[in-house]
């Protein structure tokens, strides 16, 4: 393998991840027939994507969809570098995005970093989870595919999935896999129609359960061990985010309406 460029295979993005450090070649025009998604490391290049010239360089975001035409050339004596991966075209239903501008915005490159950061981890389904963020804060182009109702249809499944097995982490994967669907398709469909995705959605139902058995009377730890928490910390840190409180003080405040009552 050329030590410029390494690949890792991502089964759930259908795609790959690669790095490219050193470059200093320019890439004759060509296309794929999947996304890519990126981030210039270092260098800048003049980029032709469907004839119209662009100028990148370090930190730019990079957008490739199927079909886009694109080339560049070295304009700087810094050789160029970058990370992306890539993600099948089945598994976004073809959509299309337009190329990012370098306004400012730091959001699409902090949720890449993030991504790459789980990648490189070896933590697809929770990068999965970040990419339908990320996807968020691109711009769509006019032409986009409306909502797939099959897709939705299993996302409906897979939220009363979730309400009885509260205490199991969802493995969107798996369940997407029996579903026939791939596991982005599946993330994508579920936050269209809830706004959260399967994790951020479950962790948000665990937390309103912990409400309702501390209100009751069970103790914190009993209440995260039912619940599927790792640990009575773990439940703290998540009610805290969500109700404000600690699930002590939650308890204690209960306790004392009831005795108003």
């Amino acid at each position: 393998m050329d030590k410029a460029c390494t690949i890792k295979l991502l089964p759930l993005f259908g795609g790959e991840r690669r790095t490219y450090r050193g470059i200093l070649q320019p890439f004759a025009d060509h296309a794929h027939d999947h996304y890519v998604f990126g981030i210039v490391r270092e260098g800048e290049r003049e980029l032709v994507l469907n004839g119209e010239f662009l100028r990148i360089k370090k930190d730019d975001v990079l957008v490739f969809n199927p079909g886009d035409a694109h080339g560049c050339t070295q304009v700087s004596e810094s050789p160029f570098a970058y990370d992306s991966f890539t993600v099948a075209a089945e598994i976004l239903d073809g959509e299309r995005f337009d190329f990012p501008t370098s306004d400012g915005d730091d959001l699409p490159r902090e949720r890449l970093e993030e991504i790459f950061s789980l990648l490189d981890r070896c933590r697809e389904e929770d990068a999965l989870e970040v990419f339908a963020a990320f996807e968020q804060t691109l711009v769509a182009k006019p032409n986009m595919n409306p909502p797939n109702l099959k897709h939705e249809e299993v996302a409906v499944r897979l939220y009363a999935h979730m309400l009885g097995h509260l205490a199991e982490r969802i493995s969107v994967g798996a369940f997407a896999k029996n579903e026939g669907i791939s596991a982005y398709a599946l993330i994508r469909a579920y936050k269209h129609m809830f706004a959260l995705t399967p994790v951020q959605h479950q962790m948000a139902l665990r937390v309103d359960a912990s409400c309702e058995l501390l209100a009751n009377g069970a103790n914190a730890s009993d209440a995260a061990a039912k619940l599927g928490f790792s640990d009575q910390a773990h439940l703290a840190r998540e009610f805290k985010k969500r109700i404000g409180c600690t699930p002590g003080a939650y308890t204690a405040m209960h306790k004392t309406s009831e005795g108003r009552e």
